[in-house]
């Protein structure tokens, strides 16, 4: 396990929401942490920067040819042309539309498939619900699209198509293509789809029972409202790792936490690729960032789980941070605030 510890100190190799969800940072007294994702951030040429919901100025892909070997070229985000809700496009009867499945990337199943084309976005409040709407309004319009998707990107949404492992997939020109050509009535209602990278998370349907935002909805006002994680499953930044079986590890290790009879949770975060699993929840007096102490409560759950997990084994931090090789000790589970929605 030094090595798993020594992994978790390295800033480069795993995002820094992954280690404010995993690193105990210098004992009980620093006090609750937080499950807020970061907004998606590049490191590469080939990702989209720091998206608080395209924004002016995001790093998106057009459909101009990229040659072998080189680097996606970068626009500043345009609005699509996409009809808006509300205000239906007419589609022409002389020109029957046939259904038409979107172009995806073989490796679109693994959890690495993070890219789709974007033809609608949503920032608002109900931004679920307006996506989902329009959603049900371009597939009856728009039937030669396909199956189009909402996921969330950044703060807001995103009406989708295709899932592809990067800007330069085989499959991606080709689909965006398909989808900017789309015309009706002499216009080309979709000029303005880009290729971006996206969430995993598909919010078309209802979330999973457990899933820790319906924690949130429930309790909108409390703020903060915290909750004690127990678990996580990481690929650890890991090129080869598969994130897929992980998610569904946690889902798993939540179940049985419920059947025991703990009110158990669990978190997503499709960027850092790190699943966590938490138990409770508590409101602003969990703790007393004063006197540094835990309400009974929380106490109480924390000796019913002594130890936060990483990836199935009890997570060992070094005694001394700055001797990595020398006496460990397995990290306490800790307080972390229960995200915005």
């Amino acid at each position: 396990m030094h090595r798993i510890a020594q992994k978790l100190l390295r800033p480069s190799k795993v995002s820094m929401v992954a280690i404010a969800l995993l690193l105990m940072q210098s004992g009980c007294g620093d006090g609750p942490t937080t499950t807020q994702k970061k907004s998606t951030t590049s490191t590469t040429k080939e990702s989209a920067v720091d998206m608080q919901l395209l924004d002016p100025g995001d790093a998106v892909v057009d459909d101009v040819p990229m040659s072998k070997g080189a680097a996606p070229k970068t626009n500043s985000v345009k609005k699509t042309d996409a009809p808006k809700a509300g205000k239906p496009a007419v589609a022409d009867a002389s020109k029957p539309a046939t259904a038409t499945a979107p172009a995806t990337s073989d490796d679109a199943s693994s959890s690495k498939a993070h890219w789709s084309v974007i033809i609608a976005t949503f920032a608002d409040a109900d931004h679920v619900a307006r996506a989902n709407a329009m959603k049900a309004q371009l597939m009856q319009q728009y039937p030669e699209l396909g199956q189009v998707t909402v996921r969330r990107v950044g703060k807001g949404s995103a009406i989708v198509l295709g899932r592809f492992a990067g800007p330069d997939d085989p499959a991606a020109r080709p689909e965006l293509k398909r989808i900017k050509a789309i015309e009706r009535d002499g216009r080309k209602p979709f000029a303005g789809a880009m290729l971006m990278r996206t969430t995993a998370d598909d919010t078309s349907g209802p979330r999973k029972p457990n899933d820790l935002r319906n924690l949130r909805e429930k309790y909108p006002n409390v703020r903060p409202m915290f909750t004690l994680q127990v678990a996580a499953w990481s690929t650890l930044g890991e090129k080869d790792a598969d994130y897929a079986p992980m998610r569904q590890a946690a889902e798993r290790y939540c179940a049985e936490l419920r059947q025991k009879g703990h009110e158990a949770w669990f978190l997503h975060d499709s960027d850092s690729e790190t699943s966590i699993v938490t138990v409770g929840h508590f409101d602003r007096r969990a703790y007393d960032p004063k006197s540094t102490l835990y309400a009974p409560d929380v106490e109480d759950l924390m000796r019913q789980f002594p130890a936060n997990q990483l990836n199935g084994e009890p997570l060992m931090i070094p005694v001394d941070p700055k001797n990595t090789k020398g006496k460990t000790v397995p990290q306490p589970c800790r307080l972390v605030e229960v995200p915005s929605v």
